[in-house]
């Protein structure tokens, strides 16, 4: 089940919610940058850069074409629709140092021909690809959970080896639901 937040302002009234591990975390207890990457609806490589005031480069850590197996309404998708399915990590280009990775999921029949191009190239994050291209999107936030450290049997989030806030979003373009992102953010490189 998805809800929504911040669709018209930062702050959440009731700021503890719910963890996928069944336990639970306050939103005003983690540091105040990174509620700021929570709540933005903009792309989180610029913001990364200027707070750390060093080249942030998104590296491929995985990439690959998919027929989905069954529908996924957040997408409007169809069981056998075509997607592409990434994971990346932005890491600082002087320090070497991972601020956050992210998992999406994009429905390549909803981009317009050279997004899909470039996403297909993998040569750069969606963001900057989304503002490269000048496509006009909508993001809307479904999602925000905590993960403690050593609690999952995961690759991508291993290599974080912290505790990790993260947020899912959908990205409309054109109107349409085509990408589902999920970033993963370790919580002691913002403190």
């Amino acid at each position: 089940m998805s809800e929504h937040f911040f669709r018209s302002s930062g702050y959440l009234a009731d700021s503890r919610l719910a963890s996928s591990d069944g336990g639970s975390f306050s939103v005003d207890e983690l540091p105040p940058f990174l509620r700021t990457l929570l709540v933005t609806d903009g792309t989180v490589t610029k913001s990364l850069e200027a707070w750390f005031w060093e080249p942030v480069v998104v590296t491929p850590r995985q990439q690959q074409r998919v027929l989905l197996d069954e529908p996924l309404e957040t997408l409007s998708a169809r069981a056998g629709d075509e997607a592409l399915r990434r994971e990346v990590c932005l890491t600082g280009k002087n320090s070497g140092r991972d601020y956050a990775c992210a998992r999406s999921l994009l429905r390549l029949s909803a981009l317009p021909e050279g997004m899909r191009k470039g996403m297909l190239e993998g040569r750069i994050g969606i963001g900057e690809l989304l503002r490269e291209q000048g496509v006009e999107t909508y993001r809307e936030i479904i999602r925000l959970d905590y993960l403690r450290r050593g609690r999952h049997e995961d690759a991508l989030l291993d290599r974080l080896d912290d505790d990790l806030v993260s947020r899912s979003y959908r990205i409309q373009v054109s109107g349409e639901p085509a990408i589902l992102v999920t970033e993963f953010f370790p919580v002691s490189v913002f403190r």
